[in-house]
């Protein structure tokens, strides 16, 4: 990971987008990390990781105790209550 401190991402603007094309970039202010810069791509990636690992404990949690989730509704019944099939 390359890294810079904020007064050289500032002075080298262009060059930390580029290196963000192809790694992560830390700013750093008063030699602390502050900031990451990631390409669109890798943040939507890491988005999109984050959610399926949300996914995955929900799942875990219910397979645990489904009572916890409350009352739950066939999904034939919240078909019919959106009007995606005939009643």
């Amino acid at each position: 990971m390359a890294k810079f401190s904020a007064s050289e991402a500032r002075a080298n603007f262009n060059r930390v987008l580029e290196l963000a094309k192809t790694e992560a970039v830390e700013i750093q202010k008063h030699g602390k990390p502050l900031a990451i810069i990631l390409s669109a791509m890798d943040y939507d990636k890491l988005i999109d990781y984050i959610e399926d690992l949300e996914d995955s404990l929900t799942v875990m949690e219910f397979e645990a105790d489904p009572k916890a989730f409350g009352k739950s509704t066939p999904l034939e019944e919240v078909e019919r209550e959106l009007g995606l099939k005939p009643l």
